[in-house]
């Protein structure tokens, strides 16, 4: 709801402040904080408990709402944006984890589903909440900030009354009969906020946070399409992530007493498989689906309501996520389905040479394709992450967890990278020499009013460079995909 609400005024907000240009950075920053603090709460709500880290991202998530609501102009929008997404990523982390806690794991593929109803539901709720207040946006993130507080009270409630037992069993077990002052009980003292310090393990989270966000900017940003690949801008960020990443597997296996990531999750197989495998599947669906709208938009010459409305990948993944759940509840395994969504997902990536590597395609069949390819992703998806679970013990449940979720940004990031150096450079290459004198090459690519105003004649040559340069990115998906099944092979059998 949130997001669709905030994406819907989002232009006349910036216009207010004569900030258009700007909106690119509140995305890329969105997406680099979504995908790089995730570990930060995993590992509070290992320390502290899941209540605590559920109230901090209800905290933030809320008064970033607040300071939009209360904004005069573009910084304090920035700022409370910035706000809003740490409890954002915050919310996205714990439900997983807590889904795994206290469901038994056949169960959970099929739950997740139903948590995954709003996604669906609320993105038109949103919308329409948006274009109504448009005006007055002020009273959109005002609704926001009492929704998102409303909205977590009942899972407050509930892990309170679950915290509250915890404790006391802990102290029963702990403290010895009729001592006053049981673990429960401890006062505060600098020793306690060291050891603290020391189980959150902070240098760990700074190396890891700091370094997928200093990979996935350059990328997230699009630096490489901007200055291209050989610039320092580029280069710079990414080897800078790199050492971070290669020190932060130093520090946690020889130096850090509570590891943020335990050096024995990538030693076990099925594990290492997954994750590499979800790398992959999430780099196929970005580099065959960036460029889908305006694709749609040129070669179908269709309007963009249009064009997304033939985007049913999403509403088909959510369909996905319900068969496998209902498949691994009542049969008690997961790759089987796995393998059968991967098939179903790269026959979909397969149609697609058909589908848009022509221009007489019909909407109806682009339609189909979509949904076909969005349920079989959704299956794979779903039933591998379960498969995750039965590979790790319930320690290592959370962080492994969080690090499935967060391939999903790399391999994304990886494929919208992927899609936009050949987009930029196959796309104007197709069309030099064979466009009229009169008829601007860059015009037609990237302004498509600019597009439907030119001669039929001219409108077909760039429609067939565009199903030329598609089809290389379809190419790249179906070599993806074949990858990420090698890496399946993987993985391990478990019962459920």
């Amino acid at each position: 709801l949130d997001s669709s609400a905030t994406s819907t005024i989002q232009p006349q907000v910036l216009s207010e402040f004569n900030s258009m240009t700007r909106a690119g950075l509140i995305g890329t920053v969105t997406y680099l904080l979504i995908a790089g603090i995730r570990p930060i709460f995993t590992k509070i709500s290992d320390v502290f408990g899941h209540l605590q880290a559920l109230v901090l991202a209800m905290a933030l998530h809320t008064l970033g709402f607040v300071v939009c609501a209360a904004a005069k102009n573009f910084s304090a929008v920035f700022g409370g944006t910035i706000i809003s997404v740490l409890g954002q990523a915050g919310y996205g982390t714990l439900v997983a984890i807590i889904l795994a806690d206290i469901l038994p794991i056949h169960l959970r593929g099929i739950v997740t589903a139903f948590v995954s109803i709003p996604n669906v539901t609320n993105y038109y709720l949103g919308v329409e909440v948006g274009y109504g207040l448009i005006d007055t946006w002020h009273w959109v993130y005002g609704l926001l900030a009492i929704l998102a507080i409303v909205c977590s009270l009942p899972a407050v409630f509930s892990l309170q009354r679950l915290d509250k037992r915890a404790r006391q069993v802990l102290r029963q077990m702990e403290a010895p009969s009729g001592q006053a002052d049981g673990p429960g009980r401890r006062r505060f003292s600098v020793k306690r906020l060291l050891h603290v310090a020391m189980e959150l393990d902070i240098p760990g989270l700074i190396l890891i946070c700091g370094g997928i966000i200093a990979i996935l900017a350059p990328l997230g940003m699009q630096l490489n399409i901007t200055y291209g690949w050989g610039s320092a801008r580029v280069i710079a960020p990414l080897c800078i992530g790199v050492v971070a990443l290669a020190f932060f597997a130093y520090y946690e296996r020889r130096l850090a007493p509570f590891p943020v990531v335990p050096q024995h999750l990538f030693k076990n197989r099925t594990f290492t498989c997954a994750i590499l495998a979800a790398t992959f599947f999430y780099y196929t669906s970005n580099v065959s689906l960036y460029y889908f709208n305006p694709f749609i938009q040129v070669t179908r010459e269709v309007s963009a309501r249009t064009a997304m409305l033939l985007q049913l990948g999403s509403t088909g993944y959510y369909v996905g996520l319900f068969a496998g759940g209902w498949a691994m509840q009542f049969s008690r395994r997961y790759r089987r389905w796995a393998w059968a969504g991967w098939a179903l997902w790269l026959l979909a990536v397969g149609l697609m040479m058909r589908s848009r590597g022509r221009l007489g395609a019909s909407n109806a069949e682009i339609a189909v394709v979509q949904s076909i390819l969005g349920v079989g992703s959704g299956v794979v998806i779903g039933c591998v992450g379960i498969g995750i679970q039965a590979a790790v013990s319930p320690v290592d449940l959370p962080m492994a967890i969080t690090l499935y979720g967060m391939v999903a940004y790399l391999g994304g990031v990886l494929g919208e990278g992927t899609s936009t150096t050949i987009w930029v450079n196959v796309l104007p290459a197709k069309l030099s020499g064979r466009m009229r004198s009169d008829v601007s090459v860059d015009m037609a690519i990237n302004n498509i009013t600019y597009f439907f105003e030119l001669p039929a004649d001219q409108r077909l040559v760039v429609q067939d460079a565009y199903v030329a340069t598609q089809r290389i990115l379809t190419i790249c998906g179906i070599v993806a995909m074949l990858v990420a099944a090698i890496a399946m092979l993987g993985l391990a059998p478990y019962e459920l």
